[in-house]
């Protein structure tokens, strides 16, 4: 016989020997959570219209001016302005709309505009750094006070913005991969890969126990953590990119979310959220292992949608209609999900890679016509115009590194501050300190041309 028991507002079932947490404390909605990533599309937009406007071409310049107007404004917005995102994103639309307006009613100049870009698609870059950005901002923003509770990781179902990070990050990963080009990496490159992020794993699981730097065991277990879901993610990959053609794996991904849900929701779910004693490594790390089979089928469906990205048609309209459908298919596929089953970040849910799947894609898309609205209004109007802010050329060239020393100088602020005990102010000084150093780093290897590979 099942019993009932509430504590701390969460309801516990005690269901064949596992007490079962059914529901999580307050989290912000998914409008909410949404809404806190889509004002990076406007500042980044704003920014770089105005730099077009001003002709701005000194790299320093830029980068202090894109700080000022991209990263502080959404260090604020995951912050202190979270009460105002709607209102931000309304002002933004009248003020880009404005500033648009202007420049139609430049002259048009005899010459060609020059584009200030290393890159033929400047979205993906955008898309990928933006989601780098936010994810860097809240894995220290987290630990203040100023940081809504409500934003933080979900412990069982629901949505937040905590959560979709490291989904977006292998989103974000998936639509640049070989695979996506058609040209695969071998297994044994792939294996060189996978041993360089677990040996990264395994480095942050022994300083997190030296320091005694407290990590939540129901995020990936006790031994498990992010750079081991990657290795194990490329790997399985891998694998299966080298077996099934690229312009048939969404049928691989289709299946693995089904079998996932149908594992979830008959074994998974119980063993993950139960109270089992994690006394064996598959019991410690269960959310690792569990939460991987979700990741692999992720990562599969961006690789497809990377290929389509660099296969798209000639025709811009019908690249608009495909990305509007896609995004379109991935938001009903997570309010599907969401109501049948529940979406879940911590066992990597059907409904969880939908939702990312759409934030990512929608997101993408955003930073396409925003690109293309470059070309319409900048092209004869201006002589010199930007499609890509420098310091998400910088993120985008130095992703790993960008997100290292984001959680080596997370923790050493951890381990030096008792970041609970600081008020607005002081948290976002800090935070804002934190971030200017993250973004110098990567964008004086920008400008040097380093590239550090793994």
């Amino acid at each position: 016989m099942s019993t009932i028991v509430v504590t701390n507002e969460n309801v516990a079932i005690n269901l064949t020997g596992y007490t079962v947490i059914s529901k999580d404390p307050p989290n912000s909605s998914a409008l909410e959570t949404f809404l806190a990533i889509l004002p990076s599309f406007f500042y980044m937009f704003f920014t770089v219209t105005a730099l077009s406007l001003l002709s701005t071409k000194q790299k320093v310049v830029s980068f202090l001016i894109e700080f000022s107007f991209i990263v502080i404004p959404v260090i604020l917005n995951v912050t202190i302005l979270t009460e105002y995102l709607k209102d931000i994103v309304y002002a933004l639309s009248l003020v880009i709309g404005f500033m648009l307006f202007l420049v139609l009613n430049k002259p048009l100049v005899k010459n060609k505009a020059q584009v200030r870009s290393s890159h033929t698609r400047n979205y993906i870059t955008n898309a990928r750094s933006t989601i780098n950005l936010i994810s860097v901002i809240a894995i220290l923003a987290v630990d203040f006070q100023t940081f809504p509770s409500r934003f933080s990781k979900t412990q069982t179902t629901g949505f937040s913005l905590m959560d979709v990070g490291v989904g977006l990050f292998i989103y974000s990963n998936g639509i640049v991969a070989p695979e996506a080009k058609e040209r695969p990496d071998s297994i044994k490159k792939s294996l060189k890969s996978c041993i360089t992020l677990t040996t990264l794993g395994i480095i942050r699981l022994i300083l997190t126990r030296i320091t005694a730097y407290h990590v939540s065991e129901v995020e990936y277990g006790l031994h498990w953590n992010f750079f081991i879901t990657l290795a194990v993610t490329k790997l399985f990959t891998s694998i299966i990119l080298n077996v099934v053609s690229i312009k048939y794996i969404y049928a691989s991904a289709i299946f693995l979310t089904f079998t996932h849900e149908v594992f979830l929701e008959t074994i998974f779910k119980k063993f993950v959220f139960g109270d089992i004693v994690r006394d064996n490594f598959i019991s410690a790390n269960r959310e690792g292992l569990v939460s991987s089979i979700g990741y692999i089928t992720l990562y599969l469906y961006s690789v497809y949608f990377g290929y389509f990205i660099y296969h798209k048609e000639r025709s811009k309209f019908n690249t608009h209609l495909k990305l509007f459908v896609c995004s379109a298919a991935c938001l009903s596929l997570t309010l599907i999900f969401d109501y049948l089953f529940g979406v879940s970040r911590r066992v990597a849910s059907s409904g969880y890679i939908f939702w990312v799947l759409f934030i990512g894609v929608f997101m993408t898309w955003l930073f396409y016509l925003a690109e293309n609205l470059q070309t319409f209004f900048f092209t004869r109007r201006l002589t010199f115009y930007l499609c890509s802010p420098i310091i998400f050329e910088a993120i985008n060239y130095n992703g790993l590194i960008f997100f290292l020393l984001a959680n080596i100088l997370t923790g050493l602020i951890n381990k030096l501050l008792n970041t609970k005990s600081y008020g607005p102010i002081s948290s976002l000084l800090i935070i804002s300190f934190y971030m200017l150093l993250n973004c110098m780093v990567v964008f004086i290897l920008y400008t040097k041309q380093i590239k550090i590979k793994f």
